[in-house]
């Protein structure tokens, strides 16, 4: 398995946040507008016409998860198993963090802000069956102040979580 080029993982990207968001909102679609950089793309709300910048993040447990882990073939009709870790799992709380606050940092100094920007961050780890709703309540509950300063973002949105599910963060 080859692993994609930035162009087709960010098309994937935003094609599985626009249907996570759709589910989210409950409303129709949102609609690419364009695709650029500083954000990834600029989205708009159907009827409303309003507009998003949406960046894109995806976050693995490591560097060197995709290679070692999500790569390795497994023969057809074989389940992974996929044991709960609670280090790992707090490891990759951790890494989920550490990539917003990067995100946060980068957007302060040279995004463009004249939308509302929306964090995509896409949950794309095995060990992320383990995170649901409660989990996301809890870990933005330990860093309320983090999220409470999220600016510029206007809002965080998490998706690929078990059962497709999605699950969105504003400040309070």
């Amino acid at each position: 398995m080859q692993w994609p080029d930035k162009a087709s993982r960010e098309d994937f990207e935003i094609d599985g946040f626009i249907k996570a968001y759709a589910k989210l909102c409950g409303s129709p679609k949102l609609s690419i507008v364009q695709k650029g950089e500083k954000p990834d793309f600029v989205v708009k709300e159907p009827g409303s016409g309003k507009e998003f910048g949406v960046e894109l993040t995806s976050v693995y447990s490591n560097d060197r998860s995709v290679p070692d882990v999500h790569m390795v073939d497994v023969p057809a009709g074989e389940l992974v198993d996929i044991p709960y870790d609670k280090q790992e799992l707090q490891a990759y709380e951790a890494r989920l963090i550490s990539a917003i606050a990067d995100k946060i940092r980068k957007a302060r100094s040279g995004y463009e802000t004249s939308r509302p920007l929306i964090l995509s961050v896409y949950v794309n780890e095995y060990v992320s069956i383990y995170i649901g709703k409660a989990e996301l309540d809890d870990l933005v509950s330990r860093h309320q102040s983090f999220f409470d300063a999220m600016a510029p973002f206007a809002e965080v949105v998490f998706w690929n979580l078990g059962n497709g599910g999605v699950y969105q963060v504003r400040p309070s």
